[in-house]
């Protein structure tokens, strides 16, 4: 019984070491830091699911405030957009805002999601300001 025991301990802290993806609390790696909606931004419904975004481009006009309502319908997923400084992350089967200003120059911009492995399966989508 003894021998079991000891084998058992280790198991089950590798188990415990392992275990906890799924919630949306992300410690010290910046995927819990939404950034500001501004006030009166337009709120736009994005969906994370199966490496894709919903909708995959976004259209809005130059100096024009944006709130991103990101859900992840699947698994943990961020949208970010690292030119403008937008970030915003949700767990698995939540919701969350963050908010961004478009630019003040016409352009396209590629948002993305940063969780590893995502954006190299085709994770991304474009935002274009005119």
């Amino acid at each position: 019984m003894r021998r079991i025991l000891l084998l058992l301990i280790p198991l089950t802290l590798t188990i415990a070491a392992c275990g906890g993806g799924d919630d949306a609390s992300h410690g010290d790696d910046g995927h819990d830091d939404n950034s500001v909606v501004a006030d009166g931004a337009r709120t736009i419904a994005v969906t994370g699911d199966g490496f894709r975004f919903d909708p995959p481009r976004i259209e809005a006009s130059v100096g024009e405030e944006l709130a991103i309502e990101l859900t992840a319908a699947d698994v943990e997923h961020d949208f970010v957009i690292d030119e403008l400084d937008a970030h915003v992350s949700a767990g698995r089967g939540e919701t969350a805002t963050g908010g961004f200003h478009a630019g003040e120059e016409r352009g396209t911009y590629t948002y993305y999601c940063s969780v590893p492995g995502h954006r190299d399966a085709g994770m991304e989508g474009e935002l274009v300001v005119g």
